[in-house]
C-alpha cells in the first residue's frame, strides 16, 4: 500500500482536481456568471483541499481529531511533547502567504461583498454621472492567482508527504 493511500491522501487529491477542473472551466466560458461561479467553485475546493489536508495530518500523527484545525493539530501534538513542521509552515502561509490570500478569498464567498458608495465626479462634469469603480468580483481572485494558489498548495501538500516517514 502506497503511502498516499495509507494516510488517505485521497480526498485531499480529489479536491485539488475539482480546483483545476473549476479554472479550465472558468477560463473556457465567456458568461460573466458562470466564470464567477466556477471561480468561486476553485477557491471552495482549494479551501478543502487544506482542510483534507489537516486530516491527512491527523491521521499520519494518529491524532484523535474529527475537525482538525492549525491550533487543534498543534495542541494535540504539544500534549504529546511533539511538533508537526506541516503546522508549523502552515501556520506562517495562514498569517503571511498564499494560505491567508485563500481564506481571504473563502470568507469573501461566504458572504455578500459590502457595496461601495457610488460618488458622483467633481464638478467637471454633470452630477448626473457615477462613476463605480468597483466591479460586484473585484473581490473574488482570478483564474491565474487560483492556478498559482493550485500550484503552491500542491508543491506544498507533496513536499510534506515526501518527508512524511513512519515513527
Amino acid at each position: 500500500m502506497s503511502r498516499v493511500a495509507r494516510f488517505h491522501a485521497d480526498r485531499t487529491n480529489q479536491k485539488l482536481y475539482f480546483a483545476r477542473l473549476s479554472c479550465q472551466q472558468a477560463e473556457q466560458t465567456d458568461n460573466i456568471q458562470q466564470v464567477q461561479a466556477h471561480r468561486e467553485a476553485a477557491v471552495f475546493h482549494l479551501h478543502g483541499a487544506v482542510l483534507a489536508f489537516l486530516q491527512e495530518l491527523v491521521r499520519y500523527y494518529r491524532l484523535n481529531d474529527f475537525m482538525p484545525t492549525l491550533k487543534s493539530i498543534e495542541d494535540n501534538m504539544a500534549e504529546k511533547g511533539q511538533v508537526s513542521p506541516e503546522v508549523t509552515v502552515m501556520q506562517q502561509l495562514s498569517k503571511q502567504g498564499f494560505i491567508a490570500e485563500l481564506k481571504r478569498a473563502y470568507r469573501m464567498c461566504q458572504y455578500a461583498p459590502e457595496p461601495s458608495a457610488p460618488e458622483p465626479e467633481n464638478e467637471t462634469s454633470s452630477n448626473l454621472i457615477i462613476k463605480v469603480t468597483q466591479t460586484p468580483q473585484a473581490w473574488l481572485p482570478d483564474t491565474k492567482i487560483l492556478r498559482d494558489w493550485h500550484r503552491d498548495l500542491t508543491q506544498l501538500i507533496d513536499g510534506f508527504r515526501n518527508e512524511m516517514v513512519e515513527f
